[in-house]
C-alpha cells in the first residue's frame, strides 16, 4: 500500500521515514528531493580510467558486474570542469548537462528508514516535467531497501535535445513510499553502498 500525502507526513512526523531536513510540503503521494551543493556533482575521469588499465595491461572496458564500486569512485570521480568544451560542465553555481551527458550528484536530504524495525520501503523516481525534457534521473536502481538511509545518489543522464541546466536545490526526483507486510528478518549489510552515506562515493 503506497502513502498519501497524510500518512507520509505521519510517517516523517513519528520516525517510520526518515527525510531530514523534513519537507516543507506533500504531494499527494510523493515527496520532492533537491540537489544538494553544487560542489557535491561529480563526473567519471575516463581518461585516467583507460591510463591506468593501459598500464596495468587490462582491457580497456570496465568490468561492471564485479568492480568494487567505493574504491573505483576514490579513484576515478572527479569535481565537474568549468571546460565549456566538455558535455557536462560547470558554470558558476550552475552544471551544464549537453546532450548525452552524464554526471551524479546526491539529494540534500537524508532519506530512508530506521535500521530498527523499519515498516516501510521508498522508491525514488524522476518528475515527469524534467523527463520530458530529455532529463533521466536515477535510471536503474529505484529502491531504497527497508532499514536503509542516506544522501541518495542520483545518476542523472541527458537524452534529449537541449542543453540542460540544473543548480542546487532543483527538485528533479521525488519518492513514493510503500508499506512492506513485515519488518525484514535481516537487517541492511554494511557490505554494499553504505548505511548512513553522505557522499557520493558512497562514505560517510
Amino acid at each position: 500500500m503506497y502513502l498519501s500525502d497524510r500518512d507520509l507526513k505521519f510517517a516523517v512526523e513519528t520516525g517510520q521515514l526518515i527525510v531530514d531536513p523534513p519537507p516543507k510540503e506533500y504531494d499527494t503521494t510523493s515527496i520532492d528531493l533537491h540537489l544538494d551543493s553544487v560542489d557535491q556533482a561529480k563526473v567519471w575521469n575516463v581518461t585516467a580510467f583507460k591510463q591506468k588499465q593501459q598500464e596495468s595491461g587490462s582491457d580497456s572496458w570496465l568490468r561492471v558486474g564485479k568492480y568494487k564500486y567505493r574504491n573505483f569512485s576514490r579513484d576515478f570521480y572527479q569535481d565537474v570542469t568549468t571546460d565549456t568544451s566538455q558535455i557536462v560542465h560547470r558554470n558558476g553555481d550552475r552544471i551544464i548537462l549537453k546532450q548525452n551527458g552524464f554526471l551524479l550528484w546526491q539529494t540534500v536530504e537524508v532519506v530512508g528508514t530506521p535500521e530498527e524495525d523499519p515498516r516501510l520501503i521508498c522508491f525514488i523516481n524522476g518528475k515527469s516535467t524534467c523527463a520530458r525534457s530529455g532529463l533521466l534521473v536515477h535510471m536503474t536502481a529505484p529502491t531504497i531497501h527497508a532499514g536503509w538511509y542516506g544522501k541518495i545518489t542520483l545518476e542523472i543522464a541527458n537524452l534529449g535535445p537541449f542543453d540542460l541546466c540544473l543548480v542546487e536545490g532543483d527538485a528533479i526526483s521525488q519518492i513514493v513510499v510503500a508499506t512492506i507486510s513485515s519488518p525484514p528478518t535481516k537487517r541492511k549489510q554494511q557490505g554494499g553502498i553504505a548505511i548512513g552515506q553522505r557522499q557520493v562515493s558512497g562514505n560517510q
